[in-house]
């Protein structure tokens, strides 16, 4: 039980630094080094035989890219919202 609360924690850390790294940053590439990271790691895994590739144990990794992945693309959504509100501001201000 202990193990999976830790990995609960983790993965909210994790969350957090991605949706910071999408939605502050202008270079798409480090909100994507964390979903990356995981795909690469899931892979190694897998192909090195460390964890089966059965479908009991594939699932929650395909879950877990797919939530990182997503999470991704949500931030560079809300990034590029963001940018445009502020470019709409600027464009009323000069205006006046």
């Amino acid at each position: 039980m202990l193990m999976l609360v830790v990995g609960f924690v983790i993965a909210a850390v994790l969350l957090t630094a991605e949706y910071l790294l999408c939605t502050k940053l202008e270079n798409p590439l480090w909100g994507g080094m964390i979903p990356l990271f995981l795909l690469a790691g899931t892979v190694w895994l897998f192909a090195s035989g460390r964890i089966p590739l059965e479908t009991r144990y594939v699932f929650p990794f395909v879950i877990l890219n797919t939530l990182f992945f997503g999470d991704w693309g949500t931030g560079r959504d809300k990034y590029r919202k963001i940018r445009k509100a502020e470019i709409e501001h600027m464009k009323a201000k000069d205006m006046e």
